[in-house]
């Protein structure tokens, strides 16, 4: 159902699946809110953001938004997020009489209804690539929906040319139904910011070299933690400390109670589910940025990092050299030598690199994109 705006005009209404948005901020989240905002002024569209729980404070600007409504879930089936997304929100998307879905975690509810587009947006294929790498119940829970949801897929958003090739690889999805649309930034946001917003960014060196993201398995910081463990114990004046900003995600018990232990003795220091201030804060002053990944669909921080003009040293991945083309180091991640190494290299000599083009990662981009999507979708409805 479109409502009308006018008698010329119609306000599409856009059902987005909005539960990364209820945690502190993550890569999926700003994802979302680099679309969104994208589409702050538009007015053609109405965007209904349903989740099982209240958007976190940290995207509270986000929902500034004129065009921006928040729906939150309640009753028995809203508790968790599984019981809210199998049933409790097809029930909601009938009774908000939606006009397109967006599958913002690359999976739709079962009972999505048949008349309404769904286009989702893909980022990685953790669940088949590497398992071992995610929760049990939330692997499972993948790959019950994963399957199902891209056969009832009328368009896929792929978040790098990397992504896009996957899902010909595990799907054979066609390839005239997926658009590469990056997690797009915007150059006005990239702001330098030389004084510390926060009383724990005020407590840090004045060299540190940095790291951005959730910790857990994929993201391998145990290699890095022992590189670095190396490197600070043959190299007793290294002037450089590790500084990590990202939440606590699933990984090791006793590797976060270790990296919590060396934060609290100040061995390295982290930020834990760090503000968009301290995160402007910490990319303006950092010497130096590692991305030690194993896998990624993208990589948000990379892109971050580049658009402030840091150095990067990141694993030998075909989608960080998507980003970041000749303006890396890019190194082997699973050896703790060349970590140590490279880290030791480039603080006794500093190089240069070509300076990145990221143009075709900005906002605007993106965002024209998946207007055209969703318009061609909804005129043939």
């Amino acid at each position: 159902m479109k409502e009308k705006k006018n008698k010329d005009r119609k306000i599409f209404r856009i059902a987005v699946d909005a539960r990364p948005l209820s945690t502190p901020v993550s890569g999926v989240g700003k994802l979302i809110t680099s679309v969104l905002r994208g589409f702050d002024s538009d007015t053609d569209f109405e965007f209904l953001l349903f989740s099982h729980r209240p958007i976190h404070e940290g995207y509270s600007e986000l929902l500034k938004n004129s065009n921006i409504r928040v729906v939150i879930g309640d009753g028995p089936f809203a508790k968790k997020g599984g019981l809210y997304f199998a049933f409790y929100l097809p029930f909601q998307l009938r009774k908000h009489k939606i006009d397109l879905f967006w599958g913002t975690q690359q999976v739709f509810p079962l009972f999505l209804p048949k008349q309404v587009p769904g286009v989702l947006t893909y980022h990685d294929f953790v669940a088949y690539r590497f398992p071992e790498t995610m929760r049990p119940i939330a692997r499972l829970q993948q790959l019950f929906y994963l399957r199902r949801s891209i056969r009832r897929a009328d368009f896929v958003l792929a978040n790098s040319e990397f992504t896009a090739k996957e899902l010909q690889t595990y799907y054979s999805f066609p390839k005239e139904k997926i658009e590469i649309v990056y997690p797009g930034y915007s150059p006005k946001e990239i702001v330098h910011r030389k004084t510390a917003p926060t009383e724990r960014t005020k407590k840090l060196s004045k060299r540190f070299f940095l790291t951005v993201s959730t910790l857990e398995p994929r993201k391998n910081y145990q290699i890095l933690w022992k590189a670095y463990q190396a490197l600070q114990k043959e190299n007793p004046k290294f002037p450089g400390i590790w500084v990590h900003a990202g939440k606590a995600g699933w990984e090791s018990p006793e590797f976060l109670e270790e990296f919590k232990e060396a934060s609290q003795k100040g061995s390295l220091h982290w930020i834990d589910s760090a503000t968009e201030e301290e995160l402007q804060y910490l990319y303006s002053n950092a010497d130096l940025f590692l991305f030690p990944s194993i896998y990624e669909g993208f990589g948000i921080p990379l892109l971050e990092a580049l658009a402030y003009s840091i150095p990067c040293i990141v694993s030998d991945l075909e989608v960080f050299r998507e980003i970041g083309g000749e303006s890396c180091f890019y190194i082997s991640p699973d050896s703790k030598m060349n970590w140590k190494n490279s880290i030791l290299e480039y603080y006794k000599k500093p190089k240069k690199l070509k300076k990145p083009d990221l143009k075709k990662f900005e906002r605007t981009v993106s965002v024209k994109k998946t207007k055209k999507i969703f318009l061609d979708l909804l005129s043939h409805e």
